[in-house]
């Protein structure tokens, strides 16, 4: 009887440690291109303080390149190089399409923002530094290095 109350719930947590483990929230990972186009328009709408009309020009440009990111996620199968660079090109179509809905104030904006983003991944992979980055280091790091 006891060694069946044991295997119950050694059960019980391996069932909970796995609902845990499926949720979603992996960085994006997890979520479909409805989801993540959402996602990345509120973000938008919160920061650049987009106006309904923009705002809803933009989640249908997001939610157009989102479902091309997940096309090109699907056919990568594992060479995350080629898929690399078929992302860059996704988003650097989107980029000239999200332009033309914001203000030039607004995509610069964005621009501090996504870099913003980038910064705070952790060291997740991903892209390189962005163009003007002086490496890794925090910026507070940055700062006290420049004066000495």
């Amino acid at each position: 009887m006891k060694h069946a109350l044991k295997i119950s719930v050694m059960a019980l947590f391996v069932l909970a440690g796995l609902a845990a483990f499926a949720q979603p929230g992996g960085g994006g990972r997890m979520m479909n291109p409805e989801q993540r186009a959402e996602q990345q328009t509120a973000q938008m709408t919160e920061k650049l303080a987009l106006s309904d009309a923009q705002a809803a020009k933009v989640k249908e440009i997001n939610l157009k390149y989102a479902k091309q990111g997940q096309e090109a996620r699907e056919k990568a199968d594992g060479d995350w190089e080629a898929m690399r660079g078929t992302m860059t090109a996704i988003r650097q179509e989107q980029d000239k399409e999200l332009q033309t809905v914001m203000t030039q104030e607004q995509w610069e904006q964005w621009v501090k923002v996504r870099e913003e983003f980038r910064g705070n991944r952790g060291g997740r992979g991903g892209d390189k530094p962005a163009p003007g980055d002086k490496g890794t280091m925090p910026p507070k790091e940055e700062k006290k290095n420049e004066k000495n």
